[in-house]
């Protein structure tokens, strides 16, 4: 009987041994994927946050139009010297080109109403 209860003993702590290195394994597996997928996460972080900004500024710029529009001229002027200032490196190009249209239309009022 005593060597029967050392082969179940053996086979319980195989058995417990083979379920930890498992679990390590599958640890390790999880560890490697995140590993993997970090890039991808920042990337798409950063893509967001360009958008976040773009759509803020674009915000601004319309603000700035709706101002030209109704001839508010100092406002519109102030709101986008504001934006001039800021920097535009983080927005998409379309941001920057509607900025200078903006800034083109104040100086075409401008002229006009001098």
């Amino acid at each position: 009987m005593a060597t029967s209860s050392d082969n179940t003993r053996r086979w319980v702590a195989t058995l417990i041994v083979l379920l930890l290195v498992l679990q390590a394994g599958n640890w390790l597996w999880q560890k490697y994927r995140r590993a993997q997928e970090a890039p991808q996460q920042q990337a798409a972080l950063a893509v967001q946050r360009k958008i976040a900004a773009s759509r803020a500024y674009d915000d601004a710029l319309l603000r700035a139009n709706t101002l030209l529009h109704q001839q508010n001229l100092a406002a519109a002027s102030n709101l986008l010297d504001s934006l001039r200032q800021q920097p535009t490196d983080s927005l998409f190009q379309i941001e920057r080109q509607k900025l200078q249209t903006a800034l083109q239309r104040l100086d075409s009022l401008r002229g006009r109403l001098l």
